[in-house]
């Protein structure tokens, strides 16, 4: 069994008690370290704690079930902003070969990577409706623009 807390951010941490501790007096320590976090508190099975933990941070305990919910909303979030690394790092490879092609005479490569570049930029904006359209973290999993 697992100490799943609700933290005042909407956010869960997962406490495992090692034996022979008392929970109550864990849950006053993990109160002490996390002043105005704590909301409420119970217990889960260990199969209700998801092993996947891509969106860790989008954890929540928001229904009745026993069971780790996803706060869609955040998962999106977490997941845009993979895409944008990504798609940040594709951008720094084509501004040096935006910076090559000059050099080197080759204009019809200088408006590929201007494309493509733009194409970069505007990915945010082109995934908004596909993004808000996935409605479990699989759904988000499988949108890989990049």
């Amino acid at each position: 069994m697992k100490t799943v807390i609700k933290c005042a951010d909407d956010r869960v941490q997962i406490m495992t008690l090692v034996a022979g501790a008392d929970e109550a007096e864990s849950l006053e320590k993990w109160k002490l370290l996390n002043p105005d976090a704590y909301v409420s508190h119970r217990q889960m099975p260990d199969s209700a704690i998801p092993t996947d933990r891509e969106f860790r941070e989008a954890w929540t305990d928001t229904t009745p079930e026993l069971v780790i919910d996803i706060d869609m909303p955040k998962a999106r979030n977490i997941h845009l902003g993979r895409i944008r690394e990504k798609r940040n790092a594709e951008l720094a490879k084509l501004d040096i070969q935006s910076i090559m092609a000059p050099d080197i005479g080759d204009s019809t490569k200088l408006a590929q990577v201007r494309v493509l570049k733009q194409e970069l930029r505007d990915l945010p904006a082109t995934l908004a409706s596909t993004l808000k359209s996935a409605k479990t973290v699989i759904d988000l999993k499988a949108i890989k623009p990049l």
